[in-house]
């Protein structure tokens, strides 16, 4: 799936690093990942689908971090699963990738409103 945007990419590029050193610790030698193996196949196809919402998302490149969001676009099961692994991996994240990790603080600042009432805030400006 492409992403439009360069905080779109780079949301994702976030995402894709936390999943990895999420992986790398939990679940290298309980399913056979070897240290060439970026992630196993359940951490893949976690990141896949995390893409495909992203890529989906009402917001765009001006969405909020999904913890503030008042959207959830993630399945239950998913949601938690994305809490889990940002629960271990963001704080690892300032030493392996600082630039990544103060990004998504900084992002974590975007106010979070309602895709609705953006809309109409829009509209009434342009009536």
């Amino acid at each position: 799936m492409k992403l439009t945007s360069m905080r779109l990419r780079r949301e994702q590029r976030t995402m894709e690093r936390m999943v990895v050193i999420y992986c790398r610790d939990h679940h290298r030698s309980a399913s056979g990942v070897t240290p060439s193996d970026e992630m196993c196949g359940d951490c893949r196809e976690f990141l896949t689908y995390s893409e495909k919402r992203l890529a989906k998302c009402p917001y765009g490149p001006r969405k909020p971090v999904c913890a503030k969001c008042p959207i959830h676009c993630y399945r239950h099961a998913r949601r938690e699963q994305a809490r889990k692994i940002m629960r271990y991996a963001g704080p690892r994240m300032m030493t392996r990738h600082p630039w990544l990790a103060l990004m998504h603080v900084a992002d974590k600042l975007r106010p979070a409103r309602h895709p609705m009432e953006i809309r109409r805030k829009a509209r009434a400006r342009k009536g």
